[in-house]
């Protein structure tokens, strides 16, 4: 018996042609700040742009579903019992400026969230935000679009700098977040359908 042929290289060749691959250096982040930040440096502090054009590396969200074992005459089945966004930890890498402009603008956020003197803790609902994320085509086009819901910093890796490097330095921040949804569909254009 012949095996079933599903595609050639002319099918996948076709279809490349008409979508073309989504590229890692094609995207957008952009943070919302928080409640308690949105009139914070409004006039001599980063704004919300500034922190989005120093992302150097973002992490789109992932899904998983949860299992659990059923036991059906001396087999084990794995039944989904529970969906999570993963919202433990998405990391973006930041490009550090002169003026720190990115570690202050968290630092703020998170020294907000629990005060490192008394270690009060604020409220969700005033430390809560929103980041959207964007995958665009070579034209600059939104393909793709996310939106991350009650994100906050919950870690800012240590930077390393060192008397034999040179490059730019880069700061990783790990965000906790509750679920996120895809906003809009679009085509290979970034037409939304």
């Amino acid at each position: 018996m012949a095996r079933p042929t599903y595609h050639n290289i002319n099918d996948f060749l076709s279809q490349i042609r008409t979508t073309n691959f989504a590229r890692s250096n094609r995207f957008e982040a952009m943070f919302l700040p928080p409640p308690f930040m949105t009139d914070h440096r409004t006039s001599q502090g980063p704004s919300p742009k500034l922190i989005s054009m120093m992302v150097e590396d973002a992490m789109f969200p992932g899904m998983l579903v949860g299992t659990r074992p059923l036991r059906i005459n001396n087999l084990n089945e794995q039944r989904a019992n529970a969906i999570d966004f993963g919202g433990d930890a998405i990391t973006f890498t930041f490009l550090c400026d002169t003026s720190w402009t990115a570690k202050d603008f968290f630092g703020d956020w998170m020294r907000k969230i629990i005060n490192p003197y008394s270690r009060y803790v604020s409220y969700p609902e005033d430390y809560y935000s929103e980041i959207d994320l964007v995958s665009m085509n070579q034209k600059d086009n939104v393909i793709a679009h996310w939106k991350i819901y009650d994100a906050f910093p919950r870690s800012i890796a240590p930077i390393t700098a060192s008397a034999t490097n040179s490059e730019v330095l880069r700061m990783p921040v790990t965000f906790a977040y509750k679920r996120w949804e895809v906003i809009g569909a679009y085509n290979p254009a970034g037409e939304e359908i």
